[in-house]
């Protein structure tokens, strides 16, 4: 009697081992990744540097805004005095061209962006893996966004949002890597991970070549239905041919976004602090 009951214990623990190897693979068994393209900076979403982002905005259009001008004038001047004092008038209402100028000049200064090929997203936990320490890096190229660079006035830029594909992630073994995209990210359902720029703190002057410039962005990061606020800090410099280079990271903590790790044999202890790191390359919207 005892023996079947060992039996039978062993075969339900043989069962309960099975279906958690298969639950572990459909589980991370998800869609081939959506390709995107980054999302434009609108008025909802453009961050400039240091200001918080505009009002959502309507989809009705302003109305148009005209200047009457005074009806002409049916019969002719009577004297020369009434043509000089009508063409001092003109001239009092002309309008002044320099603000124009100015605001033309400083659009020319502005560079449309968006992340290309270079670009990498990372993210390193640390865990016990067999008794030993160990880093955990997960990296995809799948990232997309863009930036506005105003060349002559850093504080003028703007950022738009940022998408990392969650489904995308590589670690050092593919049963990670579903663990990952399966019961801790839950990719299949969830499969970006969006960053939302609120202030980018720190910028201003002119941008020279090849200077670095330090700065921070406040935002929000979503990881499947939880959003938190992040802070990033960056590091950027404008290369020739309008090309922006640079390093972005932040720390977060997986208890933040409810992101429990599977029981898997052999690993213990793993740590509740994520770095978060972006390498980004951003060139011209519209080349590469």
């Amino acid at each position: 009697m005892t023996r079947k009951i060992l039996i039978a214990v062993w075969a339900l623990l043989a069962l309960a081992a099975a279906g958690g190897v298969i639950w572990f693979y459909v589980a991370g068994n998800v869609g081939d990744p959506t390709e995107v393209t980054a999302p434009p900076i609108t008025a909802d979403t453009a961050t400039a540097a240091g200001e918080q982002p505009s009002s959502p905005t309507t989809s009705e259009a302003p109305a148009a805004t005209t200047t009457e001008s005074p009806a002409p004038s049916t019969t002719a001047a009577s004297s020369g005095a009434e043509d000089d004092e009508a063409s001092a008038d003109g001239a009092d209402q002309s309008p002044d061209p320099e603000p124009q100028e100015e605001a033309e000049a400083a659009s020319g200064e502005t560079v449309e962006l968006q992340l290309t090929d270079g670009t990498e997203a990372r993210f390193l936990i640390y865990e016990d893996l067999r008794g030993e320490p160990f880093t955990v890096v997960g990296v995809t190229t799948e990232v997309v966004g863009r930036i506005n660079v105003n060349r002559a006035d850093l504080a003028a830029s703007q950022m738009g949002d940022i998408l990392i594909n969650a489904r995308t992630f590589v670690t050092d073994t593919g049963n990670r890597d579903r663990a990952i995209r399966g019961p801790i990210l839950n990719a299949e359902q969830f499969e970006f991970i969006v960053f939302r720029p609120h202030a980018i703190i720190g910028l201003s002057g002119a941008a020279e070549p090849g200077v670095e410039w330090s700065f921070t962005v406040e935002g929000e990061l979503t990881v499947r239905d939880i959003t938190k606020p992040v802070t990033f800090d960056v590091v950027a410099r404008l290369e020739d041919g309008d090309v922006l280079e640079g390093e972005a990271s932040a720390t977060v903590f997986r208890s933040d976004f409810n992101l429990s790790i599977p029981s898997v044999p052999f690993v213990a202890n793993v740590a509740d602090e994520i770095g978060l790191e972006l390498d980004f390359i951003a060139g011209p919207v519209g080349l590469g």
